[in-house]
């Protein structure tokens, strides 16, 4: 019964933390999220609470993955397949090379393959934390597609790239042309098992239609479960059961779009499943790393050998160079699709929208329980998040624009268009029953758009009040 309380619990915490997300939104849902956690955390139910690293991958990754990548758009990933390759593969390897090197020199107690596994961890891009700070912006709809596009492979290259570091230290040994053909064959062999599972349970979905099998129970069902089918079977087949997701994930999408596979009525409940999925475990990772930050941050202290401010100071420097080389790539590195007046401007954005979050956290916790200093890399990783998530909230809104303008800005137009469909209805000769109906809803939008103020409201009832007497 334990367990059953601790999940339902957490399921409180992510209810609670976007009713508030709602109301205040303008601090970022990740840190409400993170703050409930920490609440949770002072519940003896929740003293030393750790969770499983292969439960972790294996249950919240893997569905993460696959969603992402079956809404993704196979246009623009096939028309910016250079900068997915520039940024999701070539920009992971140096930044793990390059930031792990360094991080090695100046903090004598990481190892170099740890070191590396950290900034594995660190490298893959979380696009929906960033998305909970600035909202979209018709100005910069390129920079934040390629955002998109790249936090969707980036996240394989990361995970690949913390397998060989991991592998490196729990051996004892590297060799150059092992990685590369290790990460080769976890690469394209995950894109490939992936790719032919995808196929061949999309077919199965497609002569259950046939059946009339095709139930939301059914077909659903058979969707919710694939991750971690096909995350299971990949691993088994010692590929990347990540990039099995994904690319599988895109073989779906394409059969969706294709309307070949589901119904409009089907549609809906998928997309509505998913919706919840996806926001409850992004959500659950925000509450786990609040709960876990007192047991990480005790591991810590208890670390005699590595002061608590050199891991805060080794976070920092991870975020400032990552930052700086995002910069630097983003500017001369990156093919923008069309001519910019802003290019600067675009590149800052992408940048600073390297934001870290889920992936990367659960990269983090996945860090078997072995390893010494299991609680010091967690803790280091969550100073990257913490600094990836603050930095952008002061800085972006001051790129994109500010939200509320924007909320003004489409209010307004919605206010127009309402008025002018009220004023088209009435100049009509004769105004039917629906126009009246029609007519009578659109201003009631208008009124519930103006809001209620209870002010004006008391004002004239005492007017009306003295003109009755």
């Amino acid at each position: 019964m334990k367990i059953v309380f601790l999940v339902l619990l957490l399921l409180v915490a992510v209810v609670v933390g976007n009713v508030l997300g709602r109301h205040y939104q303008r601090l970022p849902l990740p840190f409400i999220l993170i703050g409930l956690g920490l609440i949770f955390s002072f519940l003896p139910l929740y003293h030393g609470f750790q969770f499983s690293p292969d439960v972790f991958t294996f249950a919240i990754i893997a569905p993460l993955m696959y969603n992402e990548a079956e809404n993704v758009s196979r246009y623009w990933v096939g028309r910016g397949i250079v900068n997915i390759f520039s940024l999701a593969i070539v920009l992971v390897i140096v930044t793990v090379l390059f930031v792990g090197i360094i991080l090695h020199q100046l903090f004598a107690f990481l190892p170099l393959s740890l070191a590396l596994a950290l900034c594995a961890i660190v490298t893959p891009t979380d696009a929906a934390a960033v998305s909970a700070i600035v909202p979209a912006s018709d100005e910069f709809t390129i920079p934040q597609i390629i955002l998109q596009n790249e936090s969707l492979f980036n996240d394989a290259s990361g995970i690949v790239a913390f397998d060989l570091a991991l592998a490196t230290y729990l051996s004892g040994q590297f060799s150059l042309g092992t990685a590369v053909v290790d990460f080769g064959r976890e690469f394209l062999g995950g894109l490939l098992v992936g790719a032919i599972l995808g196929l061949v349970i999309a077919q199965v979905r497609l002569w259950l239609i046939r059946q009339r099998d095709d139930t939301p129970l059914i077909l659903v069902t058979i969707e919710v479960a694939m991750p971690f089918l096909l995350y299971y079977l990949a691993t088994i087949m010692g590929v990347s059961g990540i990039l099995a997701v994904v690319a599988a994930g895109i073989i779906q999408g394409v059969e969706r779009e294709k309307l070949r596979l589901t119904a409009s009525r089907m549609q809906l409940v998928s997309a509505n499943v998913w919706e919840m999925i996806d926001g409850m475990l992004s959500s659950l990772v925000f509450v786990l790393l609040g709960i876990s930050l007192p047991l990480v941050w005790q591991s810590a202290l208890q670390n005699t050998l590595v002061p608590w401010w050199q891991l805060v100071l080794a976070g920092g420097l991870i975020y400032v160079i990552k930052l700086g080389l995002r910069l630097i790539w983003s500017r001369y590195l990156v093919w923008m699709h069309k001519p910019s007046q802003h290019r600067w401007l675009d590149s800052w954005l992408m940048a600073l929208s390297g934001a870290n979050g889920t992936i990367t956290l659960a990269l983090a916790f996945s860090l078997p329980l072995t390893i010494n200093l299991r609680g010091s890399l967690i803790f280091m990783a969550a100073v990257v998040i913490l600094l990836s998530l603050l930095v952008p909230t002061v800085v972006l809104p001051r790129i994109v624009g500010s939200e509320e303008d924007k909320v003004d800005d489409l209010a307004s137009w919605s206010k127009r268009l309402k008025l002018a469909a009220i004023t088209q209805l009435e100049q009509q000769v004769t105004t039917s029953s629906e126009a009246q109906i029609v007519i009578d809803a659109l201003r009631q939008q208008l009124q519930q758009q103006q809001g209620f103020k209870k002010q004006q409201q008391r004002a004239l009832f005492r007017q009306a009040d003295l003109a009755e007497q």
